[in-house]
């Protein structure tokens, strides 16, 4: 017999945004980005999917970092830079990018700008980040 898995939420789930709690990235003892946890199952009766509201700004960046989930980016305000190994992809307003796991990469942006980050994963403590030094 197989082990069985977590069962999906069981029906809608529902968000205020700005009910939601901001967060924090802190990296080096250092604020960086800031983010508010739409849905992840550490916080909410969801399975399956952990989706945030990132937001990033000149002195407040996502540091480079890697992780072993693939990642979406979209972006819903002002405009971003995402630089992805050696590469950087410029996200502007309806914009979105794929990242597959374990690729280095970092959020930039010379003005305030706003994404929706997505993981195919039940909640966001299974996402373990591992910051990389800054270049």
């Amino acid at each position: 017999m197989s082990a069985s898995k977590t069962p999906a939420t069981a029906g809608p789930v529902f968000r205020q945004f700005d009910e939601i709690p901001q967060e924090n990235v802190e990296v080096g003892g250092m604020e960086q980005a800031c983010y508010r946890m739409v849905f992840s199952a550490d916080r909410t009766d969801t399975r399956g999917m952990t989706v945030g509201i990132a937001t990033v700004g000149p002195d407040r960046p996502l540091p480079r970092h890697c992780h072993a989930h693939s990642e979406i980016y979209m972006v819903l305000e002002g405009d971003a830079e995402v630089a992805v190994d050696d590469t950087v992809f410029r996200l502007s307003p309806g914009s979105a990018l794929f990242i597959p796991g374990n690729l280095e990469h970092a959020v930039h942006s010379s003005s305030q700008a706003r994404l929706l980050f997505a993981f195919a994963a039940d909640s966001y403590e299974e996402v373990r980040y591992v910051y990389v030094e800054t270049r």
